[in-house]
């Protein structure tokens, strides 16, 4: 169920760049790599500006925005690391306000947040084509030679360079290992004519007298000494060097997720909400370790993000669920108007719910949520347990989040109190558990003990979780039959789909009690 506003157009960049002297001639490329022509372009100018906050907030993370005239791509364009390559989207060129436009800094939102970005760099390049065909006339590679010209803006630094641009076009091969093979052989060519790898991947690195990107530095921050990261100050072996790593993955992890959830990718609330609550249940049982105060806060701030989220999941699973049962009735006991009302209502409703997500994703209080966990993980709060031994306070950890699953467990039944919180209060304890061994489990010096606890939390977890969707589900069958009846509809479907709902949830309640069992059964291992 998506509710996606469509964003530029995508595609995967994969190149290599090379440093070549002015006077030297492209070499004779026919017949490398099954290369059957080569095709000259005229050369064209392409005039580009590059945007960033004043920290470089999206070049220490090698992402790019640049506005960019002339060529054959011109326009507003995002650049951005990719498990091969990098992932570039594009807009349309429109009128030059000096401003980047509000869709074009939508997926980078997390980082920039609502800091000021502004122009970086202008480079101008002079770029001849040539493209490499194979014997069919397909496009395999481009070879652009380029002549830049650049200017550091910010520091008023001009820096005049030549390199070519190697970079892949539809008719390259198909496989990760093919096209290696084929940059490789282009690559041996050129530096047969004294071409060799550049110094620097980019040209706005190379702008700014960097090699790379993420070496680049803020004009605030030149001229101090660097500091130390915070992992070189936390003792190897302490609970500390664990557990703020295992932090620092989930907040990288966080950022990661926000632009598909904003975009509404398959999956990507329901992703983020998962990470959200994965740190909320870290910071949770490993309180000891920093300063409550700040730790307090940051839960609470997380918790009424991830309420957010989980409106907007909770109309999703919803929705799925109706389509499950619905698509599995005979056609006799199928019915229009249920599904109306149950699966494009949910559509209604999750758009509605992910437009409000969508507004609390560009609002201040989300913004300084994200600042405020950068800034944990940086530099966190620490008290003195944690420098302790990360194996003793870890299993002690475990062995406290196993007695708390137990404890809500043996609570269930007592009197005065309703089954379904009892429940859930046992779900989010095993969520918790399982949360938290898994940030450790399968990692150096923790043993496979840890991995079979986070399975035995999932379990507990995943079974009692299907069996409270169950009882929401029931419930909103409930009002909605409630509904078509006083206008008139007919109702019995709700009541086959009402009777299939209690069965999976009974089935999910019955298999949750030996699942709880293996979980209290782990507590002697600790």
């Amino acid at each position: 169920m998506t509710n996606s506003s469509e964003p530029g157009r995508s595609q995967v960049e994969i190149e290599r760049k090379y440093d070549v002297d002015r006077d030297v001639q492209l070499p004779e490329l026919v017949g490398v790599a099954g290369i059957a022509s080569m095709d000259v372009k005229d050369p064209v100018t392409l005039e580009a500006v590059y945007y960033d906050t004043a920290d470089l907030d999206l070049a220490r993370r090698r992402i790019i925005i640049r506005r960019r005239e002339g060529g054959s791509d011109a326009g507003w364009h995002i650049k951005k690391p990719a498990a091969e390559g990098r992932t570039e989207l594009h807009w349309p060129l429109g009128e030059d306000t000096g401003a980047v436009p509000d869709a074009v800094l939508e997926p980078v939102r997390v980082w920039v947040r609502d800091r000021e970005v502004t122009p970086l760099a202008r480079i101008s390049t002079t770029r001849t084509a040539v493209h490499l065909k194979d014997a069919a006339g397909v496009g395999v590679v481009e070879l652009a030679d380029d002549e830049v010209e650049a200017t550091d803006i910010r520091h008023e630094a001009l820096r005049r360079w030549r390199e070519w641009e190697v970079e892949l076009l539809g008719g390259a091969p198909d496989t990760e290992e093919g096209r290696t093979v084929l940059l490789d052989q282009i690559e041996r060519m050129l530096g047969v004519v004294g071409a060799h790898p550049s110094s620097s991947v980019s040209k706005l690195a190379r702008t700014l007298g960097s090699d790379s990107l993420t070496d680049v530095v803020p004009p605030h921050e030149i001229g101090q000494v660097e500091e130390e990261s915070t992992d070189a100050d936390l003792p190897d072996g302490s609970a500390a060097s664990v557990v703020v790593e295992a932090l620092s993955e989930l907040v990288l992890t966080l950022e990661q997720a926000d632009p598909a959830a904003r975009d509404d990718e398959p999956d990507a609330v329901h992703r983020m909400r998962t990470t959200v609550r994965r740190l909320r249940s870290v910071l949770a049982a490993y309180r000891k370790l920093f300063d409550r105060s700040v730790t307090d806060d940051l839960r609470d701030r997380l918790k009424r993000f991830g309420a957010a989220l989980g409106e907007v999941r909770d109309v999703e699973v919803r929705g799925m669920r109706a389509i499950a049962y619905l698509d599995g009735l005979p056609p006799q006991e199928d019915d229009d108007d249920a599904r109306s009302r149950l699966i494009d209502g949910a559509k209604v409703d999750y758009r509605e719910a992910h437009d409000r997500l969508r507004q609390l994703m560009t609002s201040t209080a989300y913004f300084r949520l994200l600042d405020a966990l950068d800034e944990f993980v940086a530099d966190p709060p620490l008290t003195k347990a944690a420098l302790k031994p990360a194996k003793k306070v870890v299993r002690k950890t475990i062995r406290r989040e196993i007695r708390r699953v137990k404890k809500r467990a043996d609570a269930i039944g007592n009197a005065g109190t309703d089954l379904e919180v009892q429940l859930h209060a046992v779900r989010r304890a095993a969520r918790r558990l399982r949360y938290v061994a898994e940030t450790v489990a399968g990692k150096k010096g923790f043993g496979s003990k840890y991995e079979r606890v986070a399975k035995a939390g999932e379990l507990v977890q995943d079974t009692l979780g299907e069996h409270h969707d169950s009882v929401l589900f029931g419930q909103h069958l409930v009002l909605t039959a409630n509904r078509a009846d006083a206008e008139g509809e007919r109702t019995f479907v709700y009541g086959v789909l009402a009777g299939i709902n209690d069965r999976n949830g009974d089935t999910a309640l019955a298999e949750s009690s030996g699942a709880i069992d293996d979980v209290e059964k782990l507590a002697d291992r600790f």
